[in-house]
């Protein structure tokens, strides 16, 4: 059965616009890994002893790096399980995603400048999208979902992490004909600039 062009372009495009964001996710990842982070000891306690489950258990070393513990006293329980344990928050649950004023969207973990108003796509789906990151605001890594938007098939996508704490901020995924950054409002503190 030939699939007719337009979905073929779609498909291909789609495609096209994945391998990119893969591909830059795992230069910035292998550049970030050659240079030495300098951390600040009043902002950056070392960690040790982490727990396994959480985000940010990698060879990667992020700037800003507290316990398992000092995250728990830090955030909310709620917080906590999006930003560290990689969950997603209920659909409609953070007021942020109908969020319409000029502002800037900081990470919630360490206060970095993530995502600004401009680009902002407010979607009648229950979480907050943006068409793109800061520069440099912003890590990706493959992540592997078994259940995501009522579907229990195993499947990968493109994850959204801090680049200076790796708290989990969302995906990237394909909405409406265009690739967003799907980000949970539990994971962002929003700044108005008006």
């Amino acid at each position: 059965m030939k699939m007719p062009f337009n979905k073929l372009y779609i498909s291909r495009r789609k495609l096209l616009a994945s391998s990119v964001v893969v591909a830059t996710s795992q230069i910035a990842t292998k550049a970030a890994a050659q240079s030495s982070p300098q951390t600040s000891p009043q902002t950056s306690p070392q960690t040790s002893g982490r727990v396994a489950t959480l985000i940010g258990e990698d060879d990667y070393q992020y700037e800003v790096n507290y316990t398992g513990e000092q995250w728990k006293e830090r955030l909310s329980e709620e917080e906590f399980r999006i930003m560290r344990l990689g969950g997603t928050e209920k659909r409609k649950s953070s007021p942020l995603w109908e969020e319409t004023r000029d502002g800037v969207y900081n990470c919630k973990g360490c206060d970095l400048e993530v995502y600004d108003s401009e680009y902002k796509v407010v979607l009648n789906k229950g979480w907050v999208f943006f068409k793109h990151s800061q520069p440099d605001a912003v890590l990706t890594k493959i992540d592997f979902v078994t259940s995501y938007g009522g579907s229990e098939k195993k499947r990968t996508t493109t994850e959204a992490h801090c680049r200076r704490c790796g708290s989990h901020l969302g995906h990237i995924l394909y909405v409406n004909r265009q690739i967003l950054h799907c980000i949970n409002g539990t994971s962002l503190n929003f700044k108005s600039t008006v």
